[in-house]
């Protein structure tokens, strides 16, 4: 066995080492760069794909838009939904749903495409648009930049290809106007023209939303000037829905003696449910004219703890109330996340308890309802956030036939077996999706085959009065741009805390109200809630 140790033999030996290393470590990178590739799937002749364009650390939302598939088939016979790929072992596979209407042979194949830091929206489109048959519409746009950089990208393959292009079909994207770098502000809706479908509303439609609820209830409506605003100025949908929201305050004449208020309110044309005219018999007049904003640089924080710039705004806006002191009601427009908001609420709070518990604050869609519902305990505790809080919703948020299932009764009352305390606003705004999809994809009794037939089709979807989807519906769903129309599921919810005299008590009363032919309408009983007991310190 000496000889196994001759210098040549080693060297031999060492040189086929060196040799399998190097192919080992060149087929490692390989299927490395095989793995961060975007590798759309084949198709079955006679099927068409829809692209779910999200991140890879969306598997709640997944099961929330598979879910909403369940309950659209529930509700349409004709409906098939085939969701035995949905949620495959792997998580390097793709999820698939697949959708047809009964008698066909065409599916309609979903599938997530997921995006991750190797695998970028570019990486993707380019992907889906070259050398394939492409999707008949990409779902994405769970946040304003994700669906700006998605229109982007869609727009440069559409110029690169000469070929039309995917649909763009956006969730919650619901800024009104982007803007590049010393440029002038160009609709998101025009990024990807003629092309893009807005299933939620926008920043300028729940701001009028919201405050035209404000103005219609007593409880809530604010008694003298001025209203307040503070806003992210890191966070771009903070500072959109800031300047909407000020926008919709200008046409409301306040008067500082609320008791005197008279008011008549009409509806703009097409349906828009916006308050178009709002007058008061007044001594002296007064405009709901917010002061200077409060920008505030940074969103990054603790969980309770205000950063240093939100303790100052919290100052800023102390000083200011001061100045108003005759302001019974006075008005908070925050238009900012849950942590964010939490944070600033707590700091004025903790500066002015007495005086600041006279706000009442109103923001847009970023404050979800499962914080204040569900998880209010930890993530809205009423006793150290005692505001009465005025939100949007996408789509109705208690919704039984969608899953919501809290019994009604005393606040102690358990949940039923089987229920659920989530709400139901995302299921409800998939559904949507998933309805138009299919109603318009299936139109003429088959598949649509591409995109440009498709398109004419979605823009015919309509809400009938008991809210189905339909081609025939009484109120389209989009306009001639593609936004989502007014009067198509606009919901506000209101969070009324509970007090004895100056005491705040761990109790509070939500309410959730849609927008309907008539003006705001309750839909259901009052939610009766209870707290375990102060969640920050």
């Amino acid at each position: 066995m000496y000889w196994l140790l001759r210098p040549t033999i080693l060297i031999v030996i060492s040189a086929a080492f060196a040799v399998g290393a190097v192919a080992l470590v060149v087929w490692s990178l390989r299927e490395g760069a095989a793995a961060n590739q975007a590798q759309p799937l084949p198709l079955r002749a006679g099927d068409r794909e829809i692209v779910w364009l999200y991140p890879a650390t969306s598997a709640a939302t997944w099961e929330r838009f598979v879910a909403a598939a369940r309950r659209a088939q529930a509700a349409r016979p004709e409906l098939e939904v085939d969701d035995g790929g949905a949620f495959p072992l792997q998580t390097t596979a793709v999820p698939e749903l697949a959708l047809r209407r009964a008698g066909t042979s065409g599916w309609l194949r979903i599938r997530w495409y997921k995006l991750t830091s190797d695998l970028k929206t570019h990486d993707w489109v380019l992907a889906l648009t070259t050398n394939r048959v492409p999707p008949l519409a990409i779902i994405g746009g769970s946040n304003s930049d994700q669906a700006i950089a998605l229109a982007h990208r869609l727009a440069e393959a559409r110029g690169r290809t000469g070929l039309p292009g995917p649909l763009l079909l956006l969730t919650q994207a619901t800024a009104d106007e982007w803007a590049a770098p010393g440029e002038h502000p160009v609709p998101l809706i025009q990024l990807y023209a003629g092309r893009t479908f807005r299933f939620c509303f926008t920043n300028r439609q729940m701001a009028e939303a919201v405050t035209a609820f404000l103005w219609s209830r007593d409880n809530l409506r604010p008694d003298a000037d001025p209203a307040y605003v503070a806003y992210w100025q890191d966070d771009p949908y903070s500072g959109d829905l800031a300047d909407r929201f000020i926008d919709a305050l200008q046409p409301y004449a306040v008067q500082a003696a609320a008791h005197d208020w008279a008011w008549v309110t009409g509806f703009a044309g097409g349906g828009s449910g916006v308050p178009i005219e709002l007058a008061a018999d007044y001594r002296g007049q007064f405009r709901a004219v917010p002061r200077v904003p409060e920008r505030i640089p940074s969103s990054i924080g603790t969980f309770h703890q205000a950063n240093r710039w939100e303790a100052e705004a919290a100052k800023n806006l102390m000083d200011s109330l001061d100045q108003n002191p005759t302001q019974r009601r006075p008005l908070l427009i925050l238009p900012g996340g849950v942590n964010p908001s939490r944070r600033l609420l707590h700091s004025l709070l903790r500066d002015a308890p007495g005086q600041t518990r006279r706000f009442v604050v109103a923001t847009g869609d970023a404050i979800p309802f499962n914080t204040v519902f569900r998880d209010r305990n930890l993530a809205w505790p009423i006793q150290d956030l005692p505001f009465p809080l005025v939100f949007f919703c996408h789509r109705n948020p208690v919704d039984p036939l969608a899953g919501f299932a809290v019994a009604e009764g005393p606040p102690t009352t358990p949940l039923t077996e089987g229920s659920s305390a989530t709400g139901t606003e995302d299921v409800l705004l998939f559904r949507d999706i998933l309805e138009a999809l299919f109603v318009a994809a299936y139109a003429e009794g088959r598949l649509a085959t591409d995109a440009e037939t498709l398109g004419p089709r979605l823009h015919q979807v309509g809400v009938d009065n008991d809210g189905r989807i339909s081609t025939a519906g009484v109120r389209r769903l989009f306009d001639a741009d593609g936004n989502r129309r007014s009067g198509t599921g606009e919901h506000i919810v209101c969070v009324l805390p509970e007090t004895a005299g100056w005491r705040v008590l761990p109790q509070a009363t939500i309410e959730v109200w849609a927008l309907q032919e008539h003006g705001w309408q309750m839909i259901r009983k009052p939610l009766q809630v209870e707290y375990e007991k102060s969640g920050i310190p």
